[in-house]
């Protein structure tokens, strides 16, 4: 048969004969005995139409999968009509990658599965190893890597969740946010090395902006919000969290700490800062800010306000500067402890 076929087609060479015979043979009529005799070769446009209609019809057979691409950590099961060499399965790699027999490698994540069939058979054709390939690709497991939830939430772990899920779909398995979580998400992108995601939940319209879809393999991590210390003579001294992230101002951290005693001196107060250079200290008068004599200073995180007494010489041989080293050692006491 292919002599006869040679007959009336001269021009094809002996290669693209031998070609036809397995899996290309069964398929010339019609459609492909045109294309021989009108070219005498075979154009990669018409086996791509080709391609596509048989991977509608796969699609068509296939159930309904909750995601669209494939990703990495994925089990592929590969076959191509009559080449055993590509009867596979192969897992994709963290860098969405498949090693294929006869191909090498082939970044496969990303695509979906009709668009991973037509590229592993343009290699195919490219590489004039089959002019006319039948191929089927599965997705036989998904990945069983889980995403990574930590930082302020209230049960950080790893949990699996259906693909594609979204970022609130990873908080909410992780119990939800904590009451000292900020406005930042970092999302750090699993097969991607250096590649991270922020997220910002303030604003307007935060809600549809933040909520990003993720993979698994990703990591979440849920920052703190920025806290002011409150320490000395103050009614209720502690750590004050900072609404929405905000700054806050000096008196109205005073007022969160339930106001100065009766004794606190408020022409001394201190704020000390974290800075570049090491840590600095603010004298501040509260005297005149209650007087409308000095603006209201803006707090920034993690500022610590310490109020000392009217009488310094209460402190005795600690001084004022022993008195605010104890207090600075209590708050970052209190940090290690949580």
């Amino acid at each position: 048969m292919l002599g006869w076929l040679a007959s009336f087609v001269p021009r094809v060479s002996p290669k693209v004969l031998r070609s036809l015979q397995g899996a290309s043979l069964v398929r010339v009529s019609g459609f492909w005995m045109c294309a021989l005799l009108l070219g005498g070769t075979l154009a990669v446009s018409p086996f791509v139409r080709a391609q596509e209609a048989e991977s509608k019809t796969q699609s068509a057979n296939t159930p309904d999968r909750p995601y669209s691409t494939i990703e990495s950590g994925d089990l592929l099961d590969l076959s191509v009509y009559h080449v055993p060499e590509l009867l596979v399965k192969v897992r994709v790699d963290s860098n969405g990658v498949v090693s294929l027999p006869l191909i090498g490698d082939l970044k496969l994540a990303g695509l979906s599965v009709r668009d991973a069939q037509l590229l592993i058979a343009h290699e195919l054709v490219e590489r004039q190893l089959i002019n006319m390939p039948q191929v089927s690709l599965f997705v036989e497991e998904l990945a069983t890597q889980g995403i990574t939830v930590f930082g302020e939430v209230n049960a950080p772990g790893i949990y699996p969740l259906t693909r594609p899920p979204k970022l609130y779909d990873a908080i909410s398995a992780a119990g939800g946010l904590t009451v000292k979580a900020g406005n930042t998400i970092t999302v750090l992108h699993g097969g991607q090395s250096g590649r991270e995601e922020i997220v910002d939940l303030s604003g307007e319209h935060a809600l549809e902006k933040s909520n990003v879809t993720i993979s698994s393999g990703d990591t979440v991590i849920v920052s703190k919000a920025g806290v002011v210390y409150v320490l000395g003579e103050v009614n209720k001294p502690g750590a004050f969290l900072m609404e929405n992230n905000t700054s806050v101002s000096l008196m109205k951290a005073i007022a969160m700490a339930g106001s100065t005693t009766k004794i606190a001196s408020l022409k001394h107060a201190i704020v000390i800062r974290k800075s570049a250079e090491g840590t600095v200290e603010i004298d501040v008068s509260l005297d005149k800010i209650y007087h409308a004599k000095s603006a209201d200073m803006q707090l920034r995180a993690e500022d610590i306000v310490f109020v000392p007494l009217s009488n310094w010489k209460s402190y005795g041989a600690m001084g004022i500067q022993g008195a605010i080293q104890a207090a600075v050692y209590t708050v970052y006491a209190a940090e290690l402890h949580n």
